[in-house]
């Protein structure tokens, strides 16, 4: 939704929500951000990620937040976490959670994409060397793992004053990320690639009303808005181009969207269903197309 119409920090500060906001302000969308009640920001997105403790300082604050908040009025908290991210510094508490050799490689690695897909020299493809070779992939998982357990410990600690402030049974706790990674998988490392490794993202919702189980219904992450609303009994504006997927989470239906619309700048374009993705390459003439129920990490093109 454009800034100036009804989005996320908008449509619950109407329904009484005291909205806050911290995260790394590489984020482009400063004018909704700038919609939150609490907006605040990473002091240094570069520390934040190489102290160790990935996600400490947000958590801290917003541990901060609830435990000062005299407010009466529910909360609706997003943080914007700078990791996992490279560089990827983990303390070696996490790092010693993982033994390097023993690390398995995607089912999809290779030493080198096949073809030029029009994003093959951005910065985040020049983290290692071509040919991408095993050991290398592994010390990238190696510390890309170690600093998701640093962020899962500090979101855990999180969760845990939650349960403290007796806030657990009436809160949704939602976690996502906003795209994918490709860690040797079709011998990329970056997200600029429309590749389910790429595009797939965590999406976790839990909290009252929400019961245990998983999904392969097609959703966006634009779909968040109205699914929060339906959740929460907030309104939220019509029009937009999302759909709630609250259904689904409460299981009242298993179907999501028929289709999906992946971009990726004006070099790569794909569609995919639940069971075929087509990926076009429009500058250099390439098409694949995959039966993703048979062929999940997208390894034999159809086309």
């Amino acid at each position: 939704a454009p800034a100036d119409s009804t989005t996320l920090p908008a449509a619950f500060k109407q329904a009484g929500y005291v909205t806050y906001h911290q995260g790394k302000k590489g984020n482009s969308a400063l004018l909704v951000q700038g919609q939150f009640e609490i907006n605040k920001y990473v002091a240094n997105d570069d520390i934040d990620r190489t102290n160790g403790e990935a996600g400490q300082q947000i958590v801290n604050e917003a541990i901060e937040f609830l435990t000062s908040k005299k407010d009466e009025r529910p909360f609706f908290m997003y943080l914007a976490f700078s990791n996992p991210h490279d560089p990827r510094v983990a303390a070696e508490k996490y790092l010693k959670l993982y033994d390097r050799e023993k690390i398995p490689l995607p089912k999809n690695y290779l030493p080198m994409h096949p073809f030029n897909n029009g994003e093959m020299v951005v910065r985040d493809e020049t983290l290692s060397p071509w040919p991408r070779t095993e050991d290398e992939i592994r010390k990238a998982l190696h510390e890309y793992y170690a600093v998701i357990s640093g962020l899962d410990n500090h979101i855990g600690r999180l969760l845990q004053k939650l349960d403290e402030l007796k806030l657990t049974e009436n809160t949704i706790v939602l976690f996502s990320a906003d795209q994918g990674i490709s860690v040797g998988s079709h011998g990329l490392l970056g997200k600029q690639n429309l590749y389910d490794h790429a595009m797939k993202v965590p999406l976790f919702f839990t909290g009252p009303g929400i019961g245990k189980g998983r999904s392969d219904a097609l959703v966006y992450l634009l779909d968040v808005l109205p699914s929060l609303g339906d959740l929460t009994g907030t309104p939220t504006p019509s029009g937009l181009d999302a759909v709630s997927f609250a259904p689904i989470i409460q299981g009242k239906t298993a179907k999501g969207r028929e289709t999906l619309f992946l971009a990726y700048r004006d070099v790569q374009r794909a569609i995919r269903d639940e069971q075929w993705k087509l990926i076009r390459y429009p500058q250099v003439d390439v098409t694949q197309l995959f039966d993703l129920k048979k062929d999940p990490y997208e390894l034999n093109n159809l086309a």
